[in-house]
């Protein structure tokens, strides 16, 4: 179908009702609380070395971290964040730029 100039674009749904469902709470399984932080934590691998990071944001299962430089991860570390109360060993989710993604283990 095309359209001439000055006719309006007719939709399928009306914008507040697509708004509403993108923006519904309503989902199959909510996401957990987070506790947003902004605190020291520190990551360190099976050989040792340790570097510094912070701590964006945590739940019981996971946590975000921002390191000062973009860093490649191994699959598997041990993540000290005693600030909030996370230590432990700890599995790469998800790795963005200088921040990745932690679930806890």
């Amino acid at each position: 179908m095309t359209r001439k100039f000055g006719q309006k674009k007719t939709t399928s749904a009306a914008p507040s009702s697509r708004i509403a469902q993108a923006v519904s709470t309503n989902h199959a399984t909510p996401r957990p609380l987070r506790g947003t932080a902004y605190r020291e934590a520190s990551v360190v691998f099976e050989s040792g070395y340790s570097l510094r990071c912070i701590v964006l944001d945590y739940t019981k299962t996971g946590v975000r971290l921002r390191f000062p430089t973009n860093e490649v991860l191994p699959p598997r570390l041990i993540v000290k964040a005693a600030a909030v109360g996370i230590s432990g060993p700890a599995r790469v989710i998800w790795q963005h730029n200088s921040e990745v993604g932690l679930e806890l283990i």
